[in-house]
This record gives structure tokens, C-alpha cells and sequence, in this order.
């Protein structure tokens, strides 16, 4: 089988990716701009991957939007205040992050997204008539292909109804311009119902892994659906949190037959499928041993969870160490395809497929458009980033690329400080020394990171330390009884990065389930305070998670999302007015301003809390306003987000 790296190349040359679009004149723009005749393209297996690999190649083009809706209006980060060469973007992004996102703003078409499912769809159409055509192509690889290709689907979907809620569904195939439907909406709740039976009936049918890492890590796999399961059941059981008493009965549909289900049950399944996405990850890293006989990423360790043998950071000797390798961080980001990644999309020069998006959103210098808000990184960490404390973000090795400010570029030694600031680095390659200490040995800190920058970042969507934490965050909604587990999956991560340059022996205890303080031999490490929400209390286990969350997975379009569905989970309050599309349910006015208030108020945005509370009234203000073209070209059949419903045109 061909790898990704020749196929992302290669796509390109066949017809059938003309059905990409270029214009948004048409509704959906999920069809052919520049058709070709397909009655007899659908030959054998090769035209039928050829299909395949564009929806990847597709997706991948479409990460400029997923970083943008998962991420730009969250906590985070702020606009960097240096004046752009990219001027039009940044003014973009100033209104986002500053809480007024317009539907004129192209950020928000979606039709890319639309496209990679058109793909999709059309595979899952077209892979019956090949199987019958192409004798060379057996049914067990149709079962695996007609499986990826499903899931991927559904995967697009995710990412539309949690940057936009409502979002017009179609599992046809979309050819030409006639066959065009105008598609409503359809409530967030009915897709992500529809995509979680979809995975559902084909887990365990997809591939394990390729014979090719970098297509283990790239393609839909096994461990990608269970991921994507997790995942999905902790939205809905959210969801409905924020929609009903905890304990109200649901129901679907399946296989003809109506099947009932609790909150409860949605958050034991999201554990469920998490535990079963580690394990499959464990299974592909072992069976990679046995075949090629190397271990992905150098030596690991579990602290003591199961299936979570996460890359180890040598922090051995710290404290005479000036050049520290971050094995963990090179391995996952800079390698890349590291024995944690459960699926990332994939970019290099050979594919002709750049990624700028990391290098526009995240890094250092002119081109950056953001900075890391260094007041909500202090709030996770007793005594904030600088804290001399054990427990201090100081000692917390994502800290210092995640959270820099001194910096220098290329090989120029000496330390920048022209542009004021932090700023996350994470997705920068290291060039001669990635971190440099000074001090002496009792007093290292670090001064100044080296990077060079890289167009080529692959862009995760899973992996595993996301998952661990998914299944933390479900557990906590299940009981407070969970909160040794929950704290024990969080101290583990965070053990990982901890690094005490001033006492090496202050070494994280090898038990995360262990409480206690991290410097002595039976103790445990405190990743981030826990602490409680303004307006609704929120739980220990709940905050370590949210917290965790925060460092860990920054810069990965992540955070905005995550607080959505927090946001989502503590919308119940019969006082609440009625949501204006959803009859008999409170409109989440509760539950928005509460997360407005504990979390996009920190440091330098605190004056903007009652603007957005105002400005984004119930849960509709936390997703995404409709592109106005596809409101224009839908002949109604698209209603505007009622809180976003007014464009700059309309005015």
C-alpha cells in the first residue's frame, strides 16, 4: 500500500479532485465548480483511493479554520500587540478575540469543511460498484476503507456542530448543481446522535495500523474511532446536562428499535472508549516493536496508569544540565508521528501541503498573531509560572515553551526583548540548543529558547495525553468519588514535564495515584489549583481537568471547545428564558455567563466580562455566526445564529 506521504502528492493528478470549490456563490459549496464526467471513473481500487486520500488532503487544507474555531476565542491567548504585515488578519482576529465575530468574516466558511465530507461521501457511494468491478479489491478492505471513511465523515461533522451548532447535514453526494438541496439546519443534538451511530457501527472494522507508521498515524484507525468516541459521548452527555435534570432519560433510535439511555450513561460510555483508545494505542506500539523492532519515541513511563506509557522526559541530572532535551515535546511535535499520536494530519514539502497556520497563530515576531495570556497560565499554578514553589509553573517544562518570553531567533544569541510579550512555541524545531539555563546550579532558570521556524507542522487531532484526559473529565461529571483517579490521570501528565532545576532531588514520586507534595520520596505532584467558578461552583476533580487541559493541550484548537462544553454543562437553570430554537429548554444564559466570568475575565480581559455576557446572552454567543454567503444563497433555508444575526452588510 502506497504511504500518505507519496499519496497526499499524487491525488492531485486525479480528475476527480476537480470536484474541489472555489466559490461560495453556491449553497453548501460542497459540489463541483469544474465537473468531470465520473460514469467511468469508479473503475477499480485505485480510483477509489484516489477519493479517499483527497478527503485527507482536503482536511488537511481546512486546519486554518479548526485552529481559529477551537481556539482563538478562549482564554488563552491575546492578540499580540506589535503592528502586522498581515493586517487584515489580525483585524479579524482583534474583533474575535475582543468578542464580535461578523458573519462576514471569511474565517467562518465552512464550505472546505463541506467538501472533505463530499469525499467522503462519495467513497461510501461509489465502493459497492468498484468491489464488484475491480477483483483485486476484496471486501475486507472495503469494510476498512467503507469503516475510515465513516468515521472521517463523522469526524467533520464534530468539528462543524462545535464550532457552529446547528449545521445543515447530507450524507448524499453532492455531483452537480441541479442535484443541489437546500438542506436546513439540523439541530446540533440529531447530528451528533446521527455521527455517534455511525462510529458506532463501524468500531473495531477499521484498520489497527498501516504497514506504514506515518499512515498509522495519519489515516482513520481503530484507536482514531474509539478516540472520536470518547470524545463525542462527553459533548452529548454534556449537552443534555446543560438541557435537562441529570437524572432524565434520553432515547435513540437503533436498528428500528427505541433504546433509552441517562447523562450517566454518556459519560460511562466516553470512559469506556477512552480506556479502549489507549489500549488499541498500546496494541499498534507493541505490534510496531515486534515488526521493525524500535519503540516510537524514545523510553517511557505510566506512573502507574494503564495503557499510558507516555514518552519520558530524561530529567535525570537537571541541575547540572545546561541544554535539557525535551524528549517528550521534539518527539510529539518536532519528529512528529510519535508513539503518542492517535491521528494528526499531515504536511511536508515532498506533499507539496504546507501548514502556516501554526506559524501565523502561534510562535514569535511580526507574523505571529498571538500571544499566551500569561495571567490565566499564573491562575494554574500556585504562585503563578515564576513561583519558586514545588508545585510552581517555574518547574513545568511546557511552561517554557508554551509560556515563553525570552527569547532568541535563529542563531542569534543574543536575548530579544524588541517585542514584549509570551508566547507559545510549541510547534517551533529547536535549532543549536533548544533551552538555555542560567545561573548557577542552585538557581537555573530559563533564559532564552532558540527556534527556527517550520511550515511543515503536522496538526494533531488526537493524542494520547487528550484522551486520558477525556476520560478524566467524564469521571469527574460521574461522582466526586472518581477524584483520587481523576487527580491520579492528571498528576501523571503533569509529572511528565515537571523538572525542579535548582534541586534535582526533587524528583516527582513514580505513583501519580499517590497524594502528597512532589518533592519528597512517597509524594505526589499538584498539577494546578483547583478552584471554584463565580457564579456555579464547579468541582475539584472538574477544575484539575480543566487546568490540565489548559497547558497540555495549547496551541491544539482545542480550549475554546473545551470550555463551550463546560459552558453547555452548567446551562440547566429553569429560570433561564426558553432557548429561542429548542422549545421547553432554558437558552444556557446561566451556564455562558458563568464561564464567561471564571474564565475569559482573567488578567487584562477583566473589564470585558460584562460586554460579553451582554453580547453573547445564551449559549447561541458561544459558537460560531453562519458565513453570510451560505445565509444569502440557501433561499432560507439557513437561519442565522440568532445572537450573530446580523452581518456588517445588513447593517
Amino acid at each position: 500500500m502506497k504511504s500518505i506521504k507519496n499519496i497526499y502528492h499524487t491525488v492531485c493528478l486525479t480528475g476527480l479532485l476537480a470536484l474541489g470549490t472555489s466559490s461560495c456563490t453556491d449553497w453548501l459549496t460542497i459540489y463541483p465548480q469544474d465537473r468531470v464526467v465520473e460514469e467511468n471513473f469508479w473503475e477499480d481500487k485505485n480510483d477509489l483511493e484516489g477519493v479517499r486520500y483527497g478527503a485527507y488532503r482536503q482536511m488537511a487544507q481546512t486546519v486554518s479554520k479548526f485552529a481559529v474555531w477551537g481556539d482563538l476565542r478562549s482564554d488563552s491567548y491575546a492578540i499580540n500587540s506589535v503592528e502586522h504585515s498581515d493586517q487584515k488578519n489580525r483585524d479579524t482576529y482583534i474583533e474575535i478575540v475582543n468578542g464580535m465575530p461578523d458573519s462576514s468574516m471569511d474565517v467562518f466558511d465552512w464550505s472546505g469543511v463541506y467538501t472533505t465530507i463530499n469525499y467522503c461521501n462519495k467513497v461510501l457511494q461509489h465502493g459497492e460498484e468498484v468491489l464488484e468491478r475491480d477483483k483485486q479489491f476484496t471486501s475486507g478492505e472495503w469494510i476498512q476503507m467503507h469503516a475510515e471513511m465513516t468515521a472521517l465523515r463523522a469526524l467533520n461533522y464534530f468539528y462543524l456542530i462545535r464550532a457552529f451548532k446547528d449545521v445543515p447535514y447530507t450524507t448524499k453526494v453532492i455531483n452537480k448543481d441541479v442535484e443541489v438541496e437546500n438542506f436546513p439546519l439540523t439541530n446540533q443534538l440529531a447530528v451528533l446522535d446521527s455521527i455517534i451511530l455511525d462510529c458506532e457501527r463501524v468500531k473495531g472494522k477499521a484498520r489497527n495500523r498501516f504497514s506504514d507508521k506515518r499512515d498509522s498515524k495519519g489515516m482513520i484507525t481503530n484507536c482514531a474511532i474509539y478516540a472520536m468516541l470518547a470524545d463525542m459521548y462527553l459533548w452529548r452527555a454534556s449537552l443534555h446536562e446543560g438541557r435537562h435534570d441529570k437524572n432524565t432519560q434520553d432515547s435513540i433510535v437503533i436498528n428500528g428499535n427505541l433504546e433509552k439511555y441517562t447523562i450517566a450513561d454518556d459519560y460511562n460510555k466516553a470512559v469506556e472508549y477512552a480506556d479502549l483508545s489507549l489500549q488499541s494505542l498500546a496494541n499498534q506500539n507493541n505490534e510496531e516493536r515486534v515488526s521493525f523492532g524500535f519503540g516510537s519515541g524514545g523510553e517511557t513511563f505510566n506512573y502507574g496508569l494503564t495503557n499510558c506509557d507516555m514518552i519520558k522526559n530524561n530529567f535525570e541530572g537537571a541541575a547540572q544540565a545546561t541544554t535539557p532535551e525535551l524528549e517528550a515535546q521534539t518527539a510529539i511535535f518536532n519528529t512528529k508521528n510519535s508513539r503518542e499520536s492517535i491521528f494528526e494530519l499531515q504536511y511536508s514539502l515532498s506533499d507539496e501541503l504546507t501548514n502556516t497556520i501554526v506559524n501565523s497563530l502561534y510562535g514569535f515576531g511580526n507574523g505571529t498573531h498571538l500571544q499566551v495570556n500569561k495571567d490565566a497560565i499564573d491562575a494554574l499554578y500556585n504562585g503563578g509560572i515564576s513561583g519558586t514553589g514545588d508545585n510552581g509553573g517555574m518547574w513545568d517544562s511546557r511552561v517554557w515553551v508554551c509560556c515563553q518570553n525570552k527569547l532568541t531567533t535563529g542563531n542569534d544569541a543574543a536575548t530579544t526583548q524588541a517585542q514584549a510579550g509570551y508566547y507559545c512555541m510549541k510547534y517551533q524545531l529547536p535549532s543549536s540548543n533548544f533551552l538555555n539555563m542560567d545561573g548557577s546550579t542552585n538557581s537555573r532558570e530559563i533564559r532564552s529558547i532558540k527556534y527556527t521556524s517550520t511550515k511543515f507542522n503536522n496538526w494533531i487531532i488526537y493524542r494520547m495525553t487528550d484522551v486520558m484526559l477525556i476520560k478524566a473529565e467524564a469521571l469527574a461529571c460521574l461522582s466526586n468519588s472518581n477524584l483520587k483517579t481523576v487527580k491520579g490521570i492528571c498528576n501523571a501528565i503533569h509529572r511528565r514535564s515537571y523538572c525542579n532545576y535548582r534541586n534535582s532531588s526533587k524528583i516527582p514520586n513514580t505513583d501519580a495515584m499517590t497524594e502528597g507534595t512532589i518533592g519528597n520520596a512517597s509524594g505526589a505532584s499538584k498539577p494546578v489549583k483547583a478552584g471554584n467558578n463565580v457564579t456555579v461552583t464547579l468541582s475539584e476533580g472538574i477544575m484539575y481537568v480543566m487546568n490540565e487541559r489548559q497547558i497540555e493541550l495549547i496551541g491544539e484548537g482545542k480550549r475554546w471547545f473545551d470550555l463551550v462544553r463546560l459552558a453547555e454543562r452548567y446551562s440547566y437553570r429553569t429560570a433561564d428564558p426558553e432557548d429561542p430554537r429548542e422549545s421547553g429548554v432554558p437558552n444556557g444564559q446561566t451556564g455562558m455567563s458563568a464561564m464567561v466570568t471564571a474564565f475569559l475575565g482573567t488578567g487584562g480581559n477583566q473589564s470585558l466580562v460584562t460586554t460579553l455576557i451582554n453580547r453573547f446572552k445564551n449559549r447561541y454567543g458561544l459558537y460560531c455566526p453562519i458565513y453570510y454567503m451560505e445565509v444569502k444563497a440557501s433561499n432560507g433555508a439557513i437561519e442565522q445564529n440568532p445572537v450573530w444575526n446580523k452581518s456588517k452588510y445588513e447593517r
